[in-house]
């Protein structure tokens, strides 16, 4: 499943001041400030109590600094989504550019999913988005997307350990990659429940597994 890199709620957050805020604001900013607040609200508190009340007063703003951004709590936590998403993907481009192409990409990919010690999953976060997509059609367009989006790297990849001729060509790109995402999720669902059974160099292993079932 997918991790955001950036430990968000490790950073020193300094609320603003009446006194200090500046008449021109960097609106794109101010919305990327306010998606790390809940964040933090969610990871902390659940998503049941990330109020838009209590998203302001983590950051020091008025109730009103946030519904001027976003019309009700959906809307904020909607873009939460989108934010965390797309900042995990910028996290994951790195790690691809740093790697060999070929399979050592497609496992660089597998394993990125799947947190290490010490590295913030968020899994409250991305636990409470799969919830909400039951339900919500905004958050389930969201979801859809993602994991397109997620399908498409990995397909990519995959691509290309065939033609390097790292790997045989599956019978179906479609349904490898499918069993890849599905593997990976189920991993690191168990990694966070139960993290004494799953330690880094099992969590490597079990990557290695995977590969070898799905792309023998």
């Amino acid at each position: 499943m997918l991790r955001y890199a950036l430990s968000l709620l490790g950073r020193t957050y300094a609320p603003p001041t009446r006194a200090a805020m500046p008449k021109i604001v960097d609106h794109n900013q101010r919305r990327q400030e306010l998606a790390e607040l809940a964040v933090r609200v969610i990871q902390r508190d659940g998503p049941e109590h990330a109020t838009i009340r209590k998203i302001a007063k983590e950051g020091g703003f008025s109730i009103g600094v946030l519904t001027h951004y976003f019309a009700d709590k959906d809307a904020l936590v909607a873009f939460t989504f989108q934010w965390v998403a797309a900042e995990s993907f910028k996290d994951l481009e790195v790690i691809l550019r740093d790697t060999a192409p070929g399979l050592a990409r497609v496992r660089a990919a597998l394993e990125f999913m799947v947190p290490g010690p010490g590295v913030q999953s968020f899994m409250a976060v991305w636990l409470s988005l799969w919830g909400g997509a039951v339900h919500n059609p905004v958050l389930a367009k969201i979801h859809r997307n993602y994991y397109a989006r997620w399908r498409r790297y990995l397909t990519q990849q995959v691509t290309e350990a065939v033609r390097r001729r790292h790997i045989k060509a599956p019978v179906s790109m479609e349904d490898a990659v499918a069993l890849l995402c599905a593997a990976i999720d189920g991993l690191w669902i168990g990694a966070n429940f139960e993290p004494a059974r799953f330690p880094a160099k099992r969590r490597k292993q079990l990557v290695g597994q995977i590969l070898k079932l799905v792309l023998p």
